[in-house]
């Protein structure tokens, strides 16, 4: 077990508990532990106008490559994996960081291929801030996209905060295992003066299904916004699109 213990920064502290005991008779419980590294895989902070509102160790699950499992256990079969995104705009970034995130992603193209996951989604960017569109960036994926095809597995970038990032990817990849993963309420927000499905449908792979109002990335249950899902629904009919469908709503306001 990990725990923040820390003031509130981009760079917490961590502790890791190694040990818990109850003293009897009097009941008095004893923990102990050590401090740990913040691990950004994992581990999540959340900011709001630029500040930190919360902090959580292991936010996001270590124990990921078990999930295949449990799906063939249950008789279920995992179409695709979602990558790391809050590092996301480092990959343009001419810095140690950015190389750890391009190396990191490969990793997880490996993971895909041991499991037999056939696509990994992941993030061109993060927000709506990063840096203008470069050579790193291109390069990185690339290197990506090589590794893509030792282990034959799809790479599908999902539309988030500035589209032109997913047009200057293919624009500058070609790879049939280049695909896209529509997401209709990054589209709803971030750009909804946009028709991606028209756009990229061609490349359709994956699909992220949630509804918001146009002012916030709520990921909200779907009708309760104001996402226009009679388009959304026949353009899919449109484009014959048989795969599978990810509600990727969370519980806010409910």
């Amino acid at each position: 077990m990990r725990m923040v213990v820390s003031a509130k920064t981009k760079h917490p502290i961590v502790w890791k508990v190694t040990k818990v005991e109850n003293l009897q008779p009097i009941g008095t419980q004893t923990i102990t532990f050590y401090q740990n590294y913040w691990n950004s895989h994992t581990d999540f902070i959340e900011e709001e106008n630029g500040k930190v509102v919360g902090m959580w160790a292991d936010y996001f699950d270590a124990d990921y490559r078990d999930f295949p499992q449990y799906a063939e256990n249950a008789g279920l079969y995992v179409e695709n994996a979602h990558a790391p995104y809050m590092q996301a705009n480092t990959i343009w970034e001419d810095t140690i960081t950015g190389q750890e995130y391009t190396n990191h992603i490969i990793r997880c193209i490996k993971d895909c291929s041991v499991y037999y996951i056939p696509t990994l989604v992941m993030h061109p960017i993060n927000g709506i801030t990063p840096l203008p569109e470069n050579d790193i960036g291109i390069n990185r994926f690339k290197k990506i996209m090589e590794a893509d095809e030792k282990y034959s597995v799809n790479i599908a970038i999902e539309n988030q905060g500035n589209p032109e990032y997913i047009d200057y990817v293919f624009g500058n990849i070609p790879s049939n295992r280049l695909k896209f993963c529509f997401d209709s309420g990054h589209e709803n927000f971030y750009s909804p003066h946009l028709d991606l499905l028209n756009l990229y449908g061609d490349k359709l792979i994956a699909l992220h299904l949630h509804d918001n109002n146009g002012q916030e990335d709520a990921h909200a249950l779907p009708f309760t916004g104001n996402v226009n899902w009679n388009r959304i629904a026949s353009k899919l009919e449109e484009m014959n699109y048989t795969g599978a469908i990810a509600l990727e709503t969370l519980n806010k306001g409910f």
